[in-house]
């Protein structure tokens, strides 16, 4: 069946999923028809879409901080705080064992993980700021390159699978030549992070990373001018990269208030650029841009979310959306001390079409 056409002053809400824990990273599989989340409850979730049926097994002995899937396969890929890397069969019914495991794929958080060769290679990065190069059908160790001074929050393959990038708390975005895996230049997105005199810790660092489909854009998000280290409030930020020149040609702003930074970037088929906010206890938005302009041209308000995933279909988006349990940190609400209420998730499936007979309504 042909797709709709792409609409984003349409953008709605079409299905939601909720989990009573927070969830910090979420995608769609190759297939369109699984939703895969992760985050602090150790645990794997999968989603089908179809008949909304949610499978988990334990995974993880701690948070879970990244997942990818592999576009050639039926394996999925997940990633804890202690390094630690499994490799799953996420059709099976009941997974069990992980098909391979890498026991130290970092010394402590790996924050990143992608895909590249067509499915042959898996790259993980993290807080050692070295980038790992996996057999990804075995987990075998192939290479590793070395570059940045500081954690790598993100990855990103080039269409075309010639070269990968990788983005680093000071703001150095490093491109590496596949597969030779050789150091390709560097591209400089320092002013998305922040280091003042009274600071006691780096803050900010280039937290999303996308290429537009043909390859000649790189979208970098995160947040400039931070204000301070405690819950690190800033000014959300995107930067567009023009991949010939290797020159930031455009910052992105959101219209709404947010402090946090842009954690999740996908480029649509028409090259128009969505984007998610993240701000501390109040509403953001998800922003759509053309890269050319500085504001959005079309936002629909909501909570924080802390990843962004565009379905094989590229008529929808999913977002990990942030729901408070009525408490700024760890601990109880006020009114019930004695009990703790932690934070929830919401997993939202946005609707970049109008419906049939709709028209969408101009900003």
């Amino acid at each position: 069946m042909k797709a709709p056409a792409l609409d984003i002053k349409s953008v709605r809400i079409a299905e939601e999923f909720k989990h009573e824990s927070q969830l910090f990273r979420a995608g769609f599989s190759p297939c369109g028809k699984i939703i895969a989340a992760v985050g602090v409850d150790t645990d794997v979730h999968l989603w089908n879409i179809e008949d909304k049926s949610k499978r988990s097994f334990q995974a993880h002995e701690t948070w879970i901080s990244s997942l990818c899937f592999n576009p050639a396969g039926k394996h999925l890929y997940t990633a804890d705080y202690h390094g630690v890397i499994h490799s799953w069969d996420y059709l099976a019914g009941a997974p069990g064992k992980p098909r391979w495991t890498i026991p130290s794929a970092d010394r402590d958080n790996v924050r990143a993980l992608a895909v590249a060769g067509g499915g042959k290679f898996l790259v993980s990065a993290g807080d050692e700021g070295v980038i790992r190069i996996w057999d990804a059908a075995t987990g075998k160790p192939l290479k590793q390159l070395a570059g940045h001074q500081e954690c790598v929050f993100s990855l990103a393959v080039q269409p075309g699978g010639k070269r990968l990038v990788s983005g680093d708390l000071l703001g150095s975005i490093r491109k590496w030549e596949i597969p030779a895996w050789k150091s390709a230049g560097e591209l400089d997105a320092r002013i998305l992070h922040t280091r003042k005199d009274n600071f006691i810790a780096d803050v900010g660092g280039v937290r999303s990373l996308a290429f537009s489909p043909d390859g000649k854009l790189l979208a970098a998000g995160g947040f400039r001018d931070a204000k301070s280290n405690a819950f690190c409030p800033g000014t959300p930020a995107v930067l567009i990269f023009d991949w010939a020149s290797g020159k930031s040609r455009d910052e992105l702003r959101l219209k709404a208030k947010s402090d946090g930074p842009i954690n999740g970037l996908c480029f649509l088929e028409d090259g128009s650029l969505a984007g998610y906010g993240e701000h501390l206890h109040s509403g953001t938005e998800m922003a759509f841009w053309d890269p050319a302009l500085q504001d959005p041209v079309h936002i629909l308000p909501g909570q924080s979310a802390y990843d962004l995933d565009l379905h094989p279909d590229g008529r929808r988006l999913l977002a990990p959306v942030y729901v408070s349990g009525g408490t700024s940190g760890n601990g109880a609400q006020k009114r019930h001390r004695e009990k703790y209420s932690p934070n929830e998730t919401v997993l939202r499936i946005y609707n970049l079409f109008a419906e049939a007979g709709e028209q969408s309504v101009k900003d």
